[in-house]
């Protein structure tokens, strides 16, 4: 009950509930006024012809009796069938004289020697007469009224006949129609408020879910999650937001694991640092020792290097400031340069290098710089996980106006179950790849992350004990149209 009353007072809640209310009335409103005033207009044109019909047939009747009776009006059988017909037509039913006098008139309504109205009698001296109304006081309330003339045996006036009959479908009728109308709107629209509210409130349900939800986020816990129930799109958000919090929970654990890291990877090199220092400036370490430890001190200063390198890196891709100069160049010149980086690493594993006896220039339209950064991540991982004596192969071909190029070394690869993980941040392959003691797990996420930008993809394909390939492409150079001295345009 007290979700129901918080959600009742929420403001967007009760503004979707007015506008809805406002409008179907507004709605419900017009309908009744274009139906109402042609349906009671439709009704009450059907009920002037069926009075008239009624008046014309009387009079007929009559006429034809003169006809067989010399003109006398006070006939048993003319009396005995104006009263049936009063009777069957439910309608006050009089016959007059030439001057207008009644000579028979309904017995629920009896005004026998009394007159008709003057408009009555000088109307039907024209024709016939038709009104609504309560014709000059004659009626006590508003009725159709057809008075019809009545010919004798010559064929001249003799009579008339006046047919009248009160309905609830008149004029007056109409603001009693609106006011059934009205009620049946306001019903109409309880039951609309209603059904409104129970839908509204399972709508915004998830809403409100989603917004309890967001603040325990806020707080730190993402394990909260939306009931889904339907599937339109009040359900899809939910779904989302469901996903959405899925993410913020991994990307949470990875923040976690990755603060552990950093601080794990930064903390040991460090204690490393200082202790060979500390060692060698108060003579622990004997002065013949001395350039051994300061080699380790200088690979654990390079190790910090790249890992504060790898971390500015990653702050550039997350945070979009990653700026791409792309120009055209020799891809090769950069491959050489970053084997170049590993030549003591190389000979030290006796490492064979394949696929690089190649004459044509592999040209390239990217940013040098990082597609450095890449080549060097590659082979940096290719050198790491090559066995003592085993091969680095490079192959290069061509495919659509992309250059594909792949980096493969022997050695025990990647599990099946791990590769389609690499290019994750922060991943490392701890099974097939324990020997990987210093990674942080962000070169591969970095490799992806710079060929995507170059418009490119990067695969991964291994077979365990055999080898490990990555592959990726780049655009081939791009080819700009030159004019020449006769004005033709050229490829340069």
């Amino acid at each position: 009950m007290t979700n129901v009353k918080t959600i009742l007072n929420k403001t967007v809640f009760r503004r979707f509930l007015f506008y809805s209310i406002l409008m179907v009335l507004l709605i419900l409103l017009i309908v009744t006024v274009i139906l109402v005033y042609p349906v009671t207009n439709y009704i009450e044109r059907e009920k002037k012809a069926d009075i008239i019909r009624t008046a014309q047939e009387v009079a007929n009747h009559i006429t034809e009796e003169n006809k067989k009776n010399n003109d006398d009006f006070f006939q048993t059988a003319v009396f005995s069938y104006l009263e049936g017909r009063s009777e069957s037509e439910g309608a006050d039913v009089i016959l007059a004289d030439s001057e207008g006098k009644i000579v028979f008139s309904s017995p629920s309504k009896d005004r026998t020697g009394k007159n008709l109205p003057v408009i009555v009698t000088q109307a039907v001296k024209k024709g016939t007469f038709v009104a609504y109304g309560n014709v000059n006081g004659f009626y006590d309330k508003a009725h159709y009224v057809a008075a019809v003339p009545v010919l004798d045996s010559q064929g001249n006036p003799a009579g008339c006949v006046v047919v009248a009959q009160h309905t609830m479908w008149s004029s007056d009728a109409v603001p009693s129609v609106f006011f059934v109308f009205t009620i049946v709107v306001l019903l109409a629209a309880l039951l609309i408020f209603t059904f409104t509210s129970v839908y509204a409130f399972n709508t915004t349900r998830p809403l409100k879910q989603m917004t309890d939800a967001t603040k325990r986020f806020a707080a730190g816990n993402f394990e909260t999650r939306v009931y889904v129930k339907n599937k339109d799109e009040i359900g899809e958000l939910a779904t989302a937001f469901n996903e959405m919090a899925d993410s913020l929970a991994s990307m949470e654990g990875i923040r976690r694991n990755f603060v552990a890291n950093v601080s794990h990877e930064l903390k040991t090199p460090m204690t490393t640092i200082s202790g060979y220092i500390d060692g060698i400036l108060d003579g622990t370490i004997p002065k013949t020792e001395q350039d051994y430890y300061l080699s380790i001190v200088s690979d654990e200063t390079k190790r910090l290097s790249r890992l504060v390198t790898s971390m500015i890196s990653l702050s550039k891709i997350d945070s979009g400031e990653i700026k791409v100069n792309k120009t055209s160049f020799d891809i090769l010149d950069v491959i050489f340069s970053v084997l170049q980086s590993f030549e003591s690493k190389l000979g030290e594993k006796e490492l064979t290098i394949e696929g690089l006896d190649i004459e044509e220039n592999i040209m390239v339209f990217g940013d040098r710089d990082l597609l450095h950064q890449t080549i060097y991540n590659l082979v940096e991982n290719a050198v790491k996980f090559t066995p003592q004596k085993g091969v680095i192969r490079f192959d290069f071909s061509k495919e659509n106006g992309f250059n594909i190029i792949s980096i493969e070394n022997s050695g025990k690869g990647i599990l099946p179950e791990d590769i389609r993980y690499v290019f994750d941040k922060f991943y490392k392959a701890d099974k097939s790849r324990s020997q990987d003691k210093r990674s942080m797990g962000l070169g591969l996420y970095i490799c992806r992350t710079v060929v995507g930008l170059h418009g490119g993809r990067i695969t991964a394909d291994s077979k365990p004990d055999e080898y490990c390939r990555f592959t990726f492409t780049l655009p081939e150079q791009k080819r700009r149209k030159l004019l020449s001295a006769d004005n033709k345009p050229e490829e340069n």
